[in-house]
């Protein structure tokens, strides 16, 4: 070394000093992936539930309100249009509307959860409510089965795809020790949806006709669209993520989840569950109908599905968190399964207020906790938008088909027994799939929180 040089250390320090006082020790970097344009990526802490993590739970329960929410008011359309709109059409021909619509929201997040882990939240939040809105609109003035499925089935659909996921994902970054009670919180948007929006379009349907009906839906999504956008942020332990991580997020796909038999089986739980449920909440009604229920009482069916759903999302969400959130969801699916073959035997409008009221809380539980059991078993947090995308775009190929599968053995004789049947046996085979699922992660020990 040339006189007069001196050592420096890659961190800046003088090392020349004879004595060694100063120096700091380098940090040795194992790999290169720990190393991200010149910045380590340090284990994020936990996050704070403070103001700002509550204020990410509102504003997924708008996203939940304006989603799930529309969704799970489809029973009401459904009724609508096989009575009045579209009555040359089938039960199952209409019900390709709903479960379409509920397909995109699902089959979109596969492509939404990489966009997310990217970083574009805004970008998302944008272009899907504005799906829904112009969606919304348009159905005002739809009156063909094409109009309405393009609509509200196709347009809207791709809207819900692209705001749903987002939910969960902001709020499983602001918390940890409270995950399941603010996935609960956030996800009861879509209960209070299922109760306000058929509701408004059974009230005024009657008096100011279908258009305005739904087009007072639409301002309803357009007023609260504005609240998400303005609360929700992504919340990052670095202030500025690499093109590398960015690179690595944005799959479609994580293969890791292949090998990974809990979060296989908990998929496969949800599939059937997903696809069992929303029988029930196409067919409710007009159940009623055909069994002499009073019209009075049928068409507030599905709404006491939905705010019976309101503590089924908050009660076991709080629990979830001490017992496990697939210990939950099995619970919940097994109860769900015992109350559909229940349907055989109900024949008066109490009875089937009764099961109204339990089945619209153990669904409730099942639709609020797939994201929060989704978390629990992602190693990589990272993957969390890609995972849950996946998941959501699995469950969305059995709900596009189980619906009009009910239809269709529904049929024109009116085969109740074997839709119920079909529905029961759906969510026997979830209750099995989580159970497995439980097993495969911690064995048969009871006392094990999953």
């Amino acid at each position: 070394m040339a006189a007069g040089e001196e050592k420096v250390s890659p961190t800046g320090d003088d090392t020349s000093s004879g004595n060694g006082q100063g120096k700091q020790p380098l940090q040795t970097l194992n790999t290169t992936s720990d190393r991200e344009d010149g910045f380590l990526q340090a284990e994020p802490d936990p996050p704070k539930e403070g103001l700002m993590a509550w204020l990410q739970v509102l504003g997924a329960f708008v996203l939940n309100l304006n989603t799930w929410g529309l969704m799970n008011s489809y029973g009401v359309f459904q009724t609508f249009y096989q009575l009045h709109l579209l009555q040359s059409e089938s039960s199952s021909s209409i019900s390709w509307i709903g479960s379409t619509q509920a397909f995109f929201l699902f089959i979109v997040s596969m492509i939404t959860g990489p966009i997310f882990d990217a970083g574009h939240l805004a970008l998302l939040l944008w272009v899907g409510s504005g799906l829904v809105v112009i969606g919304s609109f348009l159905v005002t003035i739809a009156s063909q089965y094409w109009q309405i499925f393009l609509t509200q089935a196709l347009v809207m659909g791709v809207g819900f795809g692209l705001i749903y996921l987002p939910a969960p994902a902001v709020v499983s970054q602001h918390f940890h020790a409270h995950t399941a009670l603010a996935m609960g919180a956030s996800s009861a948007g879509s209960a209070l949806g299922g109760v306000i929006y058929p509701i408004v379009f059974s009230r005024l349907e009657p008096r100011i006709g279908f258009g305005w009906a739904s087009r007072v839906l639409a301002f309803i999504v357009l007023l609260t669209s504005a609240i998400p956008i303005a609360l929700m942020r992504t919340k990052t332990h670095s202030e500025r993520l690499s093109k590398r991580i960015v690179a690595r997020n944005c799959s479609l796909i994580d293969y890791s989840a292949f090998r990974d038999p809990p979060y296989l089986l908990l998929n496969l739980g949800l599939f059937f569950g997903f696809m069992g449920l929303y029988i029930v909440l196409y067919y409710v009604e007009l159940f009623a109908l055909d069994h002499n229920i009073s019209p009075e009482i049928s068409e507030y069916l599905l709404i006491i599905i939905n705010l019976s759903s309101l503590p089924g999302r908050l009660i076991p969400g709080y629990y979830a968190d001490r017992i496990g959130s697939i210990n939950v969801q099995f619970s919940v699916a097994l109860l769900s399964m015992i109350l559909t073959f229940c349907l055989m035997t109900i024949r008066s409008a109490a009875s089937l207020v009764v099961f109204a009221v339990l089945f619209g809380f153990s669904t409730g539980a099942f639709m609020g906790l797939p994201a929060a059991g989704v978390v629990n078993l992602s190693a990589d947090k990272s993957k969390i938008g890609t995972r849950l995308g996946m998941t959501l775009a699995f469950v969305g190929i059995g709900v596009l088909v189980s619906n009009p599968i009910a239809g269709a053995i529904l049929g024109a004789n009116k085969n109740w027994v074997g839709l119920i049947s079909w529905c029961g046996a759906l969510l026997a085979a979830s209750s099995v799939s989580m159970a497995a699922c439980r097993i495969s992660k911690v064995g048969t020990r009871l006392s094990e929180v999953i």
